[in-house]
């Protein structure tokens, strides 16, 4: 079986993972319905002679809606977060893992595959979430100060920050495949059990102290705030490479 196909059949998988999709659908209403809320707040605030009279007239509501928002947020940190852990453990759980490995699948291959479909379909789920939130804020912004003015605004806060929204966007990224490297770290050496999530926490912690540790050299050197993100985004390269190492040794010494 070749790498490409086992990328098509962890993509298909996805698709029809319908416990997790309706999941998502729903949290995806919670955070629009709640980005409705905070808009309103923020224009009751901000026009208290018009709006505000609502929420005085309707004061009982707004500690449920506060809830509500407050919740919605939790609640897709931590979908987003055990998402990547079940679609990595979900071949371990249901014996898949064990039988393609049995079948002849090149495992360099099968843990590629696997993380790139796991990274494309969180990266898309993420996405699906957070979009129509995020559009939300960008037409309300928009309609306050207007588009050519936000657009000013934003690229001044980068002159400001001595940086570059390329650089911004790489070092998310970076940080994102070296999350999800780590998750896969922690799920293959405990074979998808649920106390992966504690290995990978800890994990987490041992990463960033050491990442804490050199970036502080940046700080030695007086690096200028792009040379200091450019820092991190190799220091990240490195954490990929050294879980990618970890995880491919022991999927290739596990007896499955």
């Amino acid at each position: 079986m070749t790498g490409k196909l086992i990328f098509k059949m962890e993509i298909f998988k996805f698709l029809r993972d319908k416990t997790y999709l309706i999941t998502a659908g729903v949290i995806a209403i919670l955070n629009i319905l709640g980005t409705l809320f905070l808009l309103s707040m923020i224009t009751a605030f901000s026009d208290p002679y018009n709006t505000n009279s609502y929420w005085q007239e309707h004061s009982e509501l707004l500690g449920v809606f506060v809830l509500l928002f407050v919740f919605t947020c939790i609640g897709t940190s931590l979908f987003l977060i055990i998402y990547p852990f079940h679609i990595i453990s979900m071949d371990y759980k249901n014996n898949v893992m064990a039988m393609m490995i049995a079948a002849g699948v090149n495992r360099r291959k099968l843990f590629f595959s696997k993380i790139g479909a796991s990274i494309i379909c969180t990266i898309g789920l993420t996405i699906g979430v957070t979009i129509i939130p995020a559009i939300l804020f960008f037409i309300k912004i928009a309609q306050e100060v207007g588009i050519q003015e936000f657009f000013s605004q934003f690229s001044s806060l980068f002159y400001y920050l001595d940086t570059s929204v390329f650089w911004l966007i790489l070092y998310f990224f970076v940080s994102l495949i070296n999350t999800l490297i780590i998750m896969s770290a922690a799920t293959i050496i405990l074979k998808g059990s649920n106390l992966s999530i504690l290995l990978y926490f800890g994990f987490s912690l041992l990463s960033n102290i050491i990442v804490s540790i050199f970036t502080s050299t940046s700080f030695i050197y007086n690096m200028t705030p792009t040379g200091a993100m450019i820092f991190q985004i190799i220091m990240g390269l490195i954490s990929i490479g050294a879980f990618t190492a970890i995880s491919l040794r022991n999927l290739e010494t596990q007896n499955l």
